[in-house]
């Protein structure tokens, strides 16, 4: 019994990794800019820049793109907030779009990051893609857990500023010769 439930347990977490690394082919598709893209999250207490890792995390940053072309997290609230670690946004409820982990990236202040499901459950630490969080300290013993996609370069002092309910009024892409 117990090795026919290891079988059935290989076989959905072989089902998974396919599904995801099908899913993956076509998020790096999206990622549409070549170094160092940068996004402008526009939040109710002021905007925040950040630097996103389209050569280390290409399947992450992809995805994220698309999602702001999108208009996905217009509107969403930062609704989760823990002192010190972490504030999370976008929408708990969503869908879990199963993104493979690319880990390597450190979780220092200001890094923004995937939410996933538990080990227990997400042995493979696929990313959620619905749900991202920026942390609010160093964390390197999360280094090897989750795939950071990016770092905020500006706006330290409206991250501090954030409380649980304030709104994301938009994410817009910028070039760095904008800024």
């Amino acid at each position: 019994m117990s090795k026919l439930l290891l079988y059935l347990y290989m076989v959905l977490c072989t089902i998974s990794i396919l599904m995801a690394q099908e899913k993956n082919a076509e998020f790096s598709q999206i990622a549409p800019f070549e170094g160092e893209d940068r996004i402008i999250i526009h939040t109710s207490k002021g905007d925040i820049l950040c630097r996103l890792y389209h050569k280390e995390a290409p399947l992450a940053v992809g995805f994220f793109i698309k999602s702001i072309i999108e208009g996905f997290y217009n509107g969403l609230t930062f609704y989760r907030i823990v002192p010190k670690h972490v504030i999370e946004a976008g929408d708990p409820g969503g869908p879990d779009h199963g993104i493979a982990a690319e880990i390597g990236q450190p979780h220092q202040r200001g890094a923004l990051a995937w939410l996933r499901l538990p080990n227990y459950q997400n042995p493979e630490k696929l990313s959620s893609g619905s749900q991202f969080y920026i942390t609010l300290g160093n964390l390197s013993n999360w280094d090897q857990e989750y795939s950071v996609f990016g770092q905020i370069i500006d706006g330290m002092d409206i991250l501090d500023l954030l409380e649980e309910g304030d709104v994301i009024k938009n994410i817009i892409i910028s070039s760095q010769n904008e800024n």
